[in-house]
């Protein structure tokens, strides 16, 4: 699997899948910075290994968001950055990586995300570098 498979898949394929949540593709920053962790193969190794060690993949992104960004302490995303950032994940592991269940919902605790989706029964994904 290769970033550039996924990042395919989420122009052509999740407008379409999540409508609600449609109008975040090219929608500025917070965008920007899902393409560019997603385009990143390390990152998104990283992510995958998050999941598997039943950390949800939304909390993985949102360290990457920490150490990127460096958002101020009292940095809170609105319920539908949140939830899109739920979506754009779950498009990923669901539609792409094609994982068969979504966990219950884990704790994350930050920028204003209370939980989010882990993923199982799915393959072994191996971004390629």
């Amino acid at each position: 699997m290769n970033t550039k498979t996924i990042i395919n898949a989420i122009n052509t394929d999740f407008a379409a899948t999540y409508k609600a949540q449609s109008k975040f593709l090219n929608s500025g920053k917070l965008w920007d910075f899902c393409i560019r962790t997603i385009s990143n193969p390390i990152y998104m190794s990283n992510i995958i290994f998050a999941n598997a060690l039943k950390i949800a993949p939304v909390k993985a992104l949102l360290v990457i968001y920490r150490m990127e960004e460096k958002p101020s302490e009292d940095f809170n995303f609105s319920t539908y950055e949140s939830q899109c950032l739920g979506a754009l994940m779950g498009f990923i592991f669901q539609n792409v990586f094609l994982f068969k269940k979504a966990k219950d919902r884990c704790s994350v605790n930050m920028y204003g995300v209370q939980t989010a989706t882990r993923f199982e029964d799915g393959p072994d994904i191996k971004i390629n570098l």
